[in-house]
């Protein structure tokens, strides 16, 4: 399924990588650098975070980072007053563990990056500096009042109650002392650990990694676009679809042509002997041989669901595959709407007399067409009754049909609108001048007394006839024929089509013979066509 849907895929992967790459040229590139900053730890060796028994009370690196006062700082060192674009390009991250705060500034110039990593670095050691020296002027102030206390007590009276205030407050002072010393012990809290440096390359995916991402991306999105066409797609593929709608056999698998698709073959069987298409014929030719075994002079509509599905190519051919076998062929363009019958075989599309005539003539004159068509019969009775039916038998009854038959015009004889095909053996009956109202024509009584000539005429005879769906026509036919060979076209025959063609034939009490499925794509690699293309 994924090979037949190749060139979706194909074309999803070709989108993803150019709009990769059209990304990575238009996107403006970004330059990151990056300063680490050591917070200091406290006598007790843990982390300056605040968190710990630290006697200085330091913020949180994230926030303070992010805080007025640390921009503020980083704007003046910058010499930038837009705060804000300065901040948005500024990110921190804090491990907890060892105290380092990370300081990554991006920017589109590599300078300006390194000048604003280095600028918020710097601010961020002279914010936490600016916190503790907060903390120990309060601390200092908080001893210049326990001093004054102390001496205010000194000058008094002494007293059992002094002399325990004055205790009190020596206690308190010798604490905030040792506060201080372990404050000032710890310092510095905050130092560049790491300078910012000026980045190399800019920062993100690059190029091959976008294109990377972006056919890996296609990928997956043309394996579902070919997912869900497969499972809303209702077009025929082959023989397996085939074999699940009719019980009619497949006949043959004809390959797709490119030089049948653009007009240079349109008898493979003459134009290409040794191509694909033309043993494809002959195998078609070889499994209707099986089915007829010893039927005498067979007559066989070919026709298919829709226009377009290649039954007039196909009839041409299979006629001249047979011909070229030696047997007489009598190939009839039935398909009066779209005749193009005469057209494969190089002659004249208009101007020619031929079936729709006969009926016509046939039609006007019944009584005498009955007569003449009895009288046929009867000679085709005569002459088989000891034996089987066979080319000589039909051979000899072609005299007495090429001759018009007494009291009937040359317009009534089968034999005298048959028209040479250029194929030794294969005569053609054109569609005629008079195609008004087909349906009328093929089911009025003029047409028996053509289908009572044309098996004197011939060992095996083709009618080439409009599609089931589209007309009626070929269900009229095929009720008057010994069988009907239904050509679809793989991906473009509905299967519902196919299966609708073969009910309405067989509604109609027409034998369907088998199915030869057309355009059928095969692989390079297929053993087949290495074997019938070695020379």
């Amino acid at each position: 399924m994924l090979w037949r849907r190749r060139l979706t895929i194909v074309v999803s992967v070709v989108v993803a990588v150019a709009a990769a790459l059209a990304y990575s040229k238009v996107q403006t590139p970004k330059y990151q650098s990056t300063a680490l900053v050591q917070q200091g730890t406290t006598t007790n060796g843990s982390s300056g975070t605040g968190q710990s028994s630290s006697p200085v009370n330091l913020p949180d690196p994230v926030q303070e980072l992010g805080s007025t006062a640390v921009q503020v700082r980083a704007a003046k060192i910058l010499n930038d007053p837009d705060l804000s674009a300065v901040a948005s390009a500024v990110t921190g991250t804090a491990d907890a563990n060892t105290g380092t705060l990370t300081i990554t500034a991006s920017g589109s110039d590599p300078a300006r990056a390194r000048a604003v990593a280095q600028a918020y670095s710097q601010a961020y050691v002279d914010q936490i500096q600016a916190v503790v020296l907060a903390q120990t002027d309060k601390i200092n102030g908080e001893l210049q009042s326990l001093q004054n206390q102390i001496s205010q007590l000194n000058g008094k009276p002494t007293t059992p109650v002094t002399q325990a205030q004055i205790q009190g407050l020596t206690s308190s002072y010798s604490s905030l002392q040792t506060e201080l010393s372990n404050i000032t012990f710890g310092e510095p809290y905050a130092s560049i650990q790491v300078a910012a440096g000026l980045p190399a390359k800019p920062s993100g995916l690059s190029r091959s990694k976008l294109v990377a991402i972006g056919a890996l991306a296609g990928l997956l999105v043309g394996c579902g676009i070919a997912l869900g066409r497969e499972q809303f797609d209702t077009r025929l593929r082959a023989s397996p679809d085939i074999e699940a709608i009719t019980e009619a056999p497949i006949l043959a698998e004809l390959p797709q042509d490119h030089d049948v698709k653009g007009g240079k073959v349109s008898i493979a069987m003459v134009q290409a002997p040794q191509s694909a298409m033309a043993e494809s014929i002959r195998e078609l030719r070889t499994s209707l041989r099986v089915i007829l075994h010893d039927a005498p002079c067979p007559v066989m509509v070919v026709t298919s669901p829709e226009a377009g599905d290649g039954k007039t190519f196909v009839t041409a051919n299979l006629a001249a595959a047979w011909a070229m076998s030696g047997s007489k062929v009598v190939v009839v363009s039935a398909d009066f709407r779209r005749p193009r019958l005469e057209e494969i075989f190089g002659l004249e599309t208009t101007g020619l007399p031929g079936l729709a005539d006969l009926i016509r003539s046939n039609w006007k004159d019944e009584d005498e067409g009955s007569e003449a068509a009895s009288a046929f019969r009867h000679a085709r009775q005569a002459e088989g009754a000891d034996r089987p039916w066979s080319p000589s038998v039909a051979s000899d009854a072609r005299d007495t049909v090429g001759r018009p038959p007494v009291g009937r015009a040359d317009k009534s004889s089968v034999g005298s609108l048959l028209v040479e095909s250029g194929i030794w053996g294969l005569q053609v009956l054109p569609a005629g001048t008079q195609l008004e109202n087909p349906s009328e024509l093929f089911g009025s009584p003029g047409m028996q007394p053509v289908l009572d000539q044309l098996p004197l005429l011939a060992d095996i005879v083709l009618m080439d006839t409009p599609p089931v769906l589209a007309v009626p026509d070929t269900a009229i036919l095929g009720s008057m024929a010994f069988g009907a060979v239904v050509v679809a076209s793989e991906g473009r025959t509905g299967r519902s089509d196919l299966e609708r063609t073969v009910r309405r034939l067989e509604a109609t009490h027409c034998r369907v013979l088998g199915v030869a499925a057309n355009r059928v794509r095969r692989s390079a690699n297929d053993p087949y066509q290495s074997y019938a293309h070695k020379q």
